[in-house]
């Protein structure tokens, strides 16, 4: 695995990744929407995880 795949980001740079306010994040975590890793009482998120799962919210309209 290369250095970046092993990235875990905090709830702070996935709100600035993403421009969401952190309500948005919480309640996407709350219900399960969004990837992340628990570690202890810590949440954090791979980045490939990130970049997979907005890569599935896509609307492509033709």
């Amino acid at each position: 695995m290369e250095n970046s795949e092993l990235k875990l980001l905090t709830k702070e740079e996935v709100i600035k990744l993403f421009q969401i306010k952190n309500s948005k994040l919480r309640r996407a975590i709350l219900k399960k929407e969004i990837p992340y890793v628990k570690l202890g009482g810590l949440i954090r998120f791979k980045k490939a995880d990130l970049l997979t799962y907005l890569e599935k919210q896509r609307v492509v309209n033709y």
